[in-house]
């Protein structure tokens, strides 16, 4: 737990300077970047989810001794994606932001590369626009894909819909 708070705690410039050191002008710049800043939030998003799970119904799934697979498909997993896709969406939210900075600063392509050609030049539209552009796909990313998805696993929580998605 300490390394993740570490990991939380540095901020992605900090990630982002080592990276360059480390890999250079590469895409394994911006690569490693998103993934030591968004990959803490997604771990404490799953291990609150399973630390929260309710006792009793351990102990009911338990008592009916159902296998593994089946405690881990129908009991524990339903339960942790609840906490896993605001999780993910922090993460994808962090994600957005940290490669374009990553690409802006150490790479000669993708939207970050064109955010500091915008500057350079004081194209203020072009900037607006790139900056319209990444928040439009993000919302779309999560209004359009992660938000059915996340309906769709969370069903079960609904009053009157059973385990099996039929309605009473």
């Amino acid at each position: 737990r300490p390394i993740v708070t570490v990991l939380i705690g540095t901020p992605p410039i900090a990630w982002l300077v080592l990276a360059m050191l480390w890999f250079g002008a590469s895409d394994g710049t911006p690569v490693f970047t998103v993934f030591v800043a968004a990959f803490p939030v997604v771990f404490v998003g799953a291990l609150q989810g399973a630390r929260t799970l309710d006792n009793q119904l351990k102990t009911m799934a338990r008592a009916f001794e159902l296998p593994p697979r089946m405690m881990f498909v129908d009991v524990y997993l339903p339960h942790v994606v609840s906490y896993l896709f605001p999780a993910w969406i922090a993460a994808l939210g962090i994600s957005w932001k940290v490669v374009v900075m990553a690409e802006l600063l150490s790479s000669p392509d993708g939207v970050g590369a064109a955010l500091a050609v915008a500057r350079s030049q004081l194209d203020t539209a072009a900037t607006m626009s790139w900056i319209v552009a990444v928040v439009g796909l993000l919302l779309a990313v999560e209004y359009l894909l992660l938000e059915p998805i996340k309906r769709e696993v969370e069903r079960w929580r609904e009053p009157g819909v059973a385990a099996d998605g039929a309605t009473r």
